[in-house]
């Protein structure tokens, strides 16, 4: 008779197991933070991605830099930054050829539509690159994929398909709100690409010059960098300021510093690494 019972048990057992196990559902995205290799199946939107970072070194020539240095222009002035700041906007990272998914920084905010504002979502994979504060800046939520990372690819200014965002609409961290000396012009329909304001220190004369116009660039690795799936990366990126303002006359008129600025942006940024 003990044969019959333990089989009757056996099958109890299995039925009440099978009878409370529930599917595990969740990330089974390799790129995610909360890729869980025990799901049996996937969520349909509850990955999280890692952050794609830029740090950024302010350096004269070989040495840092501060807004304290008092320094030589390309005619020999002496001058002294108060504030610079640039936009690099539409930032990616490629692969070869190939370029990743567009980072994802969602914004809410308004635009400018006529007399009127709409309201709208915006992807903001840009960045504000000043020369005081903080020296790291997220740029978007990213997708690294598999393939070894050769480059950082981007635009210097906004392109002139960017909206016009009415910036007292963006929220206060965002590089698209308001700025203290406003970086928008023409009442919110577009931003400067750079902005620097000096003293010559020879004549004790402050300026600001406005930069505006737009350039793409690349900056490359040097050599393939595999991904790390799944993790924060951050770019780290030397900013040389004696390629922009080392490179111009100062006590030149307004346009054409600006053209000079402009110019150096050009070639002024150089990635150190990757974390």
């Amino acid at each position: 008779m003990r044969q019959p019972i333990c089989h009757l048990l056996a099958l109890l057992t299995l039925f009440t197991a099978s009878a409370c196990y529930e599917d595990n559902i969740a990330c089974l995205d390799l790129d995610a933070t909360n890729f869980d290799i025990l799901a049996d199946q996937a969520c349909p939107d509850c990955c999280v991605f890692p952050g794609f970072n830029i740090d950024v070194a302010r350096v004269w020539a070989d040495s840092a830099y501060s807004l304290s240095d008092t320094l030589p222009d390309e005619a020999g002035n002496n001058f002294r930054l108060l504030r610079f700041r640039v936009y690099l906007t539409e930032l990616e990272l490629g692969a070869g050829d190939e370029v990743l998914p567009t980072p994802e920084n969602p914004v809410e905010l308004s635009t400018i539509a006529g007399a009127d504002t709409v309201e709208t979502e915006l992807n903001a994979n840009l960045a504000l690159l000043q020369s005081s504060g903080a020296t790291t800046a997220l740029v978007g939520r990213l997708r690294a994929g598999t393939a070894a990372l050769t480059q950082v690819r981007g635009r210097i200014g906004m392109s002139n398909d960017f909206p016009a965002v009415y910036p007292f609409s963006a929220p206060a961290a965002s590089p698209l709100s308001t700025q203290v000396g406003r970086l928008n012009f023409n009442d919110g329909a577009g931003y400067l690409t750079a902005s620097a304001e000096y003293i010559l220190t020879d004549t004790n004369d402050t300026v600001r010059v406005d930069v505006r116009g737009d350039r793409l660039f690349e900056l490359d690795f040097g050599q393939p960098v595999p991904p790390l799936r799944g993790v924060n990366l951050t770019v780290e990126i030397a900013a040389n300021y004696k390629d922009i303002f080392g490179a111009a006359n100062l006590t030149a008129d307004e346009a054409s510093v600006a053209d000079a600025i402009l110019a150096g942006l050009e070639n002024w940024l150089v990635i150190t690494g990757i974390r």
